[in-house]
């Protein structure tokens, strides 16, 4: 397999994750958006930020990849290193947006019951 392929295979597996683990969390982000914006617009925004966040961060990772000359059957694993690093990047930038979210989610006045 030559370097054009795994390069192509590589950012075209971690666009694909990247897309299916940001849809997966969406809804539920969304969700907990609206709680916390209190606007169906603003937690929308917020919502879109987040899924550019989640998949640019890997793909621009996985843009970075420079597949080196592999023996036979070495590209597999450089492949899957390289899908490593992209999904760390994808667990980084979650975990950020869920640091920034639940901050906000404690900062954020709450409703007083009966008055």
């Amino acid at each position: 397999m030559n370097s054009i392929s795994m390069y192509a295979i590589q950012l075209a597996v971690t666009l694909t994750m990247s897309l299916l683990l940001t849809a997966y969390i969406r809804p539920f982000l969304k969700r907990v958006l609206v709680d916390l914006c209190g606007a169906e617009e603003r937690a929308r925004f917020w919502v879109a930020f987040t899924n550019i966040l989640l998949i640019l961060t890997p793909t621009l990772f996985a843009l970075g990849y420079q597949p080196g000359p592999a023996m036979s059957g070495e590209w597999f694993f450089a492949v899957t290193r390289q899908l490593r690093g992209a999904l760390f990047m994808f667990i980084s930038a979650l975990l950020g947006t869920g640091m920034a979210v639940g901050f906000f989610a404690l900062v954020a006045p709450r409703p007083q019951n009966g008055k």
